[in-house]
């Protein structure tokens, strides 16, 4: 049994169902970019027949029946909610998603109390410590770092050393969100801390170029690599994404054409999650890509961050 822990936070999401106005008819789900990534591991998983993966959420949440709901939700997806940790009297964080009449989107959030920030905190950290003892991986990213208070960001960095120095591997994509730090130092000094760290970075090449000013995907790759990581992808929209191995090959791999993109939104998710799903089934880096690049366009393909998978045939 190979196990892999996502962490972060899931929100619920408000979707206007009338392009161009604010109030009106709306969709309720949920959605968070960690929660994403392990929904797409675990029904990759199942399509590529590898039931000996197990994957687990980890987050706080509140007793409410939103966080009844989603938690609910997720175990129907085979994901493990154990570590989820449950607080008497909070919530999770919402967000709302407005389109105007070309179809361009904008979001407003309201996250600041949202549970998920407490997720370390009343002894979780400790908990969460001895638990990760029986795991294989660890996959975290920029915004479950960002919604954290500095010190429990520090925590979690240090759960993940401990975890990298036990023999697990640490799983990063940098999922930058400006309004999220309280400027680009900050953000780019807590990546430079867990970077010592990760052996598995999926970065995407808009977000680490405008950080770090790299000028290709294959100068990502090369960065992250003087950093620790032993294996880095490194998504470039519909462009080939670019692989790199430590002490070993590089390439690109290219994505099948998509001619009708409805919603970009769970896009580098769902390549994250099916990507470690099909490492974790014994694909190589190129196959692991190829199987993340289907997975990926069929989610761009239809709206919302979570979508049905399970015609995909992976292995044509």
């Amino acid at each position: 049994m190979t196990r892999t822990a996502f962490i972060g936070e899931c929100m619920i999401e408000l979707a206007g169902t009338s392009p161009g106005s604010i109030f009106g008819a709306a969709n309720l789900g949920f959605a968070g970019d960690t929660l994403n990534g392990a929904t797409y591991m675990a029904r990759t998983s199942r399509l590529l027949a590898t039931p000996d993966t197990d994957v687990s959420y980890i987050t706080a949440l509140g007793t409410d029946p939103y966080s009844d709901a989603m938690i609910a939700a997720w175990q129907n997806d085979n994901i493990d909610t154990t570590l989820v940790r449950r607080i008497d009297g909070a919530l999770p964080g919402l967000y709302a998603i407005q389109t105007d009449e070309t179809g361009e989107r904008s979001f407003s959030y309201w996250r600041n109390n949202a549970a998920a920030k407490q997720m370390l905190q009343g002894g979780h950290d400790t908990v969460l410590r001895d638990a990760l003892g029986g795991f294989d991986c660890l996959y975290l990213s920029g915004i479950t770092l960002a919604i954290l208070s500095e010190k429990d960001r520090q925590t979690l960095i240090s759960i993940a050393r401990d975890f990298a120095k036990q023999g697990g591997k640490v799983c990063f994509d940098t999922n930058h969100r400006p309004r999220l730090w309280a400027d680009q130092d900050d953000a780019v000094a807590t990546y430079l801390a867990i970077a010592p760290h990760c052996h598995t970075v999926l970065p995407t090449f808009d977000d680490d170029s405008a950080l770090f000013g790299d000028a290709t995907p294959s100068a990502t790759a090369k960065r992250w690599h003087s950093l620790g990581a032993d294996e880095v992808v490194v998504k470039c929209g519909g462009e080939p994404t670019f692989y790199s191995i430590r002490d070993g090959e590089s390439g690109t791999v290219t994505p099948p054409k998509v001619t009708d993109i409805i919603d970009t939104t769970s896009a580098g998710d769902s390549f994250n999650g099916s990507y470690l799903a099909a490492r974790n089934a014994g694909r190589d880096v190129p196959a692991a890509i190829a199987v993340a690049q289907k997975v990926a366009g069929r989610v761009i393909s239809r709206r919302g961050a979570l979508v049905d998978i399970s015609d995909i045939k992976l292995d044509q």
